[in-house]
C-alpha cells in the first residue's frame, strides 16, 4: 500500500487484518515503493492518487506508479485512494480494480476487498516457461512476457539475454534456453530497472546472480559460459558488479 495520509494507513492495516488476511507493507511515498517492488513483487495496491502534496504540480501520483507498473507487465490489482472522482477515466487506462473516495467508509472498503479479493482467486495461474508447476505455486509477481504472442517467463531466472537479429535468446539458470521474436531495447528496458540486470556490451544483458567471476573483461557466468564487456566500459561495469554484489551480501546479513 503507498498512501500519504495517516487514514490511508489505516485503511491498509484493516485490510490486512479483516479483509484479504495477508501481509500488508504501508509506503510514506512513490520512491520508497518502487525501491521495494524491484525485488519484490504484489497482489494488490492500494494506491493513493497524490502521494504528496497535490498542490504541487510535478507532484508523483498514484496514477504514475500504476502507468509504471503496467508498462513493465506487473498485472497486481490496484485500488485507488481519492477525494475526486476525477481519476476514474485515467484510471480506466491502467485497469484500476475500484477506488475508494475519501473518508473512506468501512462498508464500502471491505466490500471493495472482497471483490479484488474475488478476483484474485479467478486470475489463472502463470507457469514457469521451462518447468510446469502445478496451480498456486508460481508468483507470478516475479514474471516477465516478451514477444508477440507473448512468452512468459521468471526474471529469476534469466541468466543472461543475447540479441540475435530480430530475435532475443534467454539462458535459464538451469541451461535451458528460447528464442523470441521481440526487440532487445524492450527486454533492455524493462529488465535494467532491476538492479540485478546489466547490459555489458550492445545485445547482451546479464544477471549478475549468476555470475561467477570476471576475467579479461569477461563475466564468466555460472556453467562457464563467458559474456563480453565493451571494453571502453570494463571499469563502470565491474564497479556496478562489485556495488551489487556488496549490497546483496550487506543485505543477506
Amino acid at each position: 500500500m503507498c498512501a500519504e495520509y495517516f487514514n490511508g494507513r489505516n485503511v491498509g492495516a484493516t485490510a490486512g487484518r479483516n479483509a484479504m488476511q495477508t501481509v500488508c507493507d504501508v509506503f510514506p511515498d512513490a520512491k520508497s515503493f518502487i525501491e521495494s517492488w524491484k525485488n519484490s513483487r504484489y497482489d494488490l495496491l492500494l494506491l493513493d492518487c497524490y502521494l504528496s502534496d497535490e498542490n504541487l504540480p510535478h507532484a508523483t501520483t498514484g496514477l504514475d506508479i500504476a502507468r509504471l507498473l503496467r508498462n513493465q507487465n506487473d498485472d497486481c490489482a490496484i485500488v485507488f485512494i481519492t477525494s475526486s472522482t476525477d481519476f476514474a477515466v485515467l484510471g480506466y487506462k491502467v485497469q484500476a480494480s475500484g477506488y475508494l473516495l475519501k473518508p473512506v467508509n468501512r462498508k464500502t472498503f471491505e466490500a471493495t476487498m472482497e471483490r479484488v479479493e474475488e478476483q484474485l482467486k479467478a486470475k489463472p495461474p502463470v507457469t514457469h516457461l521451462a518447468k510446469a508447476q502445478s496451480p498456486g505455486t508460481v508468483d507470478s509477481s516475479w514474471h516477465v512476457a516478451f514477444g508477440n504472442p507473448a512468452v512468459t517467463m521468471d526474471r529469476r531466472l534469466i541468466a543472461y539475454a543475447l540479441s540475435n537479429a530480430h530475435y532475443v535468446e534467454f539462458t535459464f539458470a538451469d541451461g535451458t534456453q528460447t528464442k523470441i521474436r521481440t526487440n532487445f531495447s524492450d527486454v533492455d528496458q524493462r529488465l535494467t530497472v532491476f538492479d540485478n540486470f546489466y547490459r555489458t556490451a550492445r545485445g547482451v544483458l546479464v544477471n549478475f546472480d549468476y555470475v561467477s567471476g570476471i576475467t579479461n573483461a569477461q563475466f564468466v557466468m555460472k556453467g562457464g559460459k563467458r559474456i563480453p564487456i565493451t571494453k571502453t566500459a570494463v571499469t563502470t561495469t565491474c564497479r556496478a558488479y562489485a556495488e551489487y554484489t556488496f549490497t546483496r551480501m550487506r543485505t543477506e546479513d
